[in-house]
């Protein structure tokens, strides 16, 4: 590197430190079961690098989201945090993207990817170890388990640089399942052959696994390719296979090497590239090649219509690439990990019910927020939370408007997973299948020895509403088998499907007959947008009983009144009724002159219903 801009490095970035706020960092050790084995004799405990931002020790209730680094050819986790001799020292890189309000505080993990090869290439084969189990499975659980982190895909990041960029590409592609975004500095090994030079495969034939360390890079580089794309048990003591012998090419070998050529298999990864939530990319024009390849894997992503970020600039493979992290980077994964401090808020003194209630958030569901007793102790085998999953007004990612109502209903002995987060997200629009995660979530704490709703949830007996945008969110999932009962409020579905406001689902009236449960319509009277819709519903929906109730208080129902008003009490007699059998609330459904003519202003109907 240019020594000028080391000591201009240096000294910018140490004149911050007095305003830059410090985490800390720690390496630590983790034993690996997929590089257990490995033919080279590489060590399956390998080196770590854990960075947690400043506040992680002092807040001891608040989680993170996670971002993994990936270290170029020949470099090491240590070099890149300066525990010894670096070009870069990523802690003070981060901290200053900090100061500067470009980033928010995470989780930067790094491993140790150097190998007798001088790097792995974050690929797996016989002779290296199985690295891309490594990384995204036994790496992701190990700080998930040992640190808090926000332990989902959508809060978890993969960057890398030169070969680290290439890993960023490689695994990104196979496992959208486990990381939300990618972002590949100057990725290397992304196009072009093998290199067959006759003089310089002679010399490697030659070579023994002590000459490995005294190797130049063309040496080495040759052999790291091989090690991971070529891998071949009966060719001792390397392990791999050339690609030329004798001084004559090997297409066989050469034709593996090509196949792992990013450029040359992104194409049957396209469906996952579509998974991730955000991709990004960066070269500098100097960087002979990896600025070319770059561009091409640029312009494959624009024809196949993937949303990313791309940018060339003005530098070469490594003398920005500080910059680049603390400016791109880290503001990248600011945008679009998903970052949630920790929730709990006292709502109305916990409402009017036997179980005064608690809304809060739940770092193994950051999607959403949940409304429960705060007392879980009261609940157990022969007393259990049935579950109810709510949908917002305007489809919102966001339950702002409803906390009156939904921590209501909890009070009286519910579990409420309502999508989105607090505070309010209006310019965030969810999906119908945020209504079942909440369900998948709720069934799997039940049955997770270390979750706090262990065996206390009734997972026979889950509801499923949702007001406005969020009732045709119901809608769209009634026909679920799980569901004992649904609530569709202030909705019903329109005439015309995708007439309404973007982004709302295209329900139509066939999708009614997906029914099979008791159903409850509550809406806002003929001033409700609504009434029309809603009404017609329940004059299509005969094959299960159903209720209609309207309260002439127009779209906005009675959420944001003291304890959710009429609408929360309607509403918790019926989930009361169905989820846990109360036939006293049941009276205010059934008979001639059920319960709710009793409160003022109520007009009802009903079918199916004794």
């Amino acid at each position: 590197m240019n020594p000028i801009y080391l000591i201009a490095l240096f000294i910018s970035l140490t004149s911050y430190a007095a305003v830059a706020q410090e985490g800390s960092k720690e390496r630590i050790n983790l034993y690996s079961k997929a590089l257990e084995g490995n033919l080279i004799g590489d060590p399956a405990e390998r080196e770590v690098t854990v960075y947690l931002p400043p506040s992680y020790n002092s807040n001891p209730d608040r989680r993170y989201p996670v971002l993994y680094m990936l270290h170029g050819f020949t470099d090491t986790d240590s070099q890149w945090f300066g525990w010894e001799d670096h070009w870069i020292n990523l802690q003070t890189v981060i901290e200053q993207s900090l100061a500067d309000g470009l980033s928010k505080e995470m989780i930067v993990v790094m491993p140790n990817a150097y190998n007798r090869f001088k790097g792995s290439m974050y690929a797996s084969s016989a002779t290296i170890g199985d690295w891309e189990t490594f990384v995204t499975k036994e790496l992701v659980k190990h700080i998930d388990d040992n640190y808090r982190t926000l332990a989902n895909k959508n809060s978890r990041g993969l960057a890398g640089h030169s070969m680290g960029g290439y890993g960023t590409l490689r695994l990104g592609m196979k496992y959208p399942d486990v990381y939300a975004a990618i972002y590949a500095l100057s990725p290397c090994c992304m196009d072009g052959g093998a290199n067959t030079n006759a003089e310089l495969m002679t010399r490697l034939e030659a070579f023994t696994p002590e000459q490995l360390d005294g190797a130049n890079f063309f040496e080495i580089a040759a052999f790291a390719t091989s090690a991971a794309f070529a891998p071949n048990p009966q060719n001792p003591p390397l392990y791999l296979d050339l690609p030329a012998k004798n001084g004559k090419p090997r297409q066989d070998v050469i034709n593996k090497i090509i196949a792992n050529r990013t450029l040359n298999y992104v194409d049957q990864y396209i469906l996952n590239l579509k998974k991730l939530k955000a991709i990004a990319l960066d070269a500098g024009l100097q960087d002979r090649g990896i600025s070319e390849a770059t561009k091409k894997l640029h312009e494959i992503l624009e024809s196949y219509q993937i949303p990313h970020f791309y940018e060339s600039y003005e530098g070469d493979h490594l003398n920005r690439i500080a910059e680049r992290i603390q400016t791109k980077v880290l503001p990248f994964f600011s945008d679009n990990l998903m970052f949630q401090n920790t929730l709990s808020e006292i709502i109305e003194n916990g409402g009017t019910g036997d179980f005064p209630a608690v809304m809060t958030s739940e770092s193994t569901l950051p999607t959403h927020t949940v409304f429960k007793p705060q007392d879980l102790t009261k609940f157990g085998q022969n007393h259990k939370l049935p579950i109810i999953a709510w949908g917002n007004g305007a489809c919102f990612d966001s339950p702002f408007e409803h906390v009156n109502f939904l921590n209501e209903v909890a009070s009286h002995g519910f579990l409420v997973v309502a999508i989105g987060n607090m505070p309010k997200q209006t310019d965030v629009r969810s999906k119908s299948h945020k209504l079942l995660d909440a369900i998948d979530w709720a069934i799997a704490q039940n049955a997770d020895p270390t979750s706090p709703y262990y065996q206390k949830l009734d997972t026979e007996k889950i509801a499923v509403s949702g007001m406005s945008c969020g009732g045709l969110q119901t809608l769209e999932v009634a026909g679920d088998p799980r569901i004992t009962t649904v609530g569709v409020f202030n909705s019903g579905v329109l005439p015309n499907p995708g007439g309404g406001m973007p982004g709302m689902p295209q329900v139509t009236k066939n999708q009614l007959k997906n029914i099979k449960v008791p159903t409850l319509y509550l809406l806002g009277g003929e001033s409700d947008i609504a009434y029309d819709n809603g009404m017609d519903d329940f004059n299509r929906i005969n094959q299960v009983p159903i209720f209609v109730g309207n309260l002439d208080v127009g779209h906005g129902g009675t959420y944001a009144q003291p304890f959710g008003g009429d609408f929360a009490r309607v509403a918790t007699q019926w989930y009361k009724w169905q989820l846990k059998g109360d036939k006293e609330a049941g009276n205010y459904f059934t008979g001639k002159n059920p319960g709710i003519s009793e409160l003022t202003g109520w007009k009802w109907d009903k079918k199916n219903m004794d």
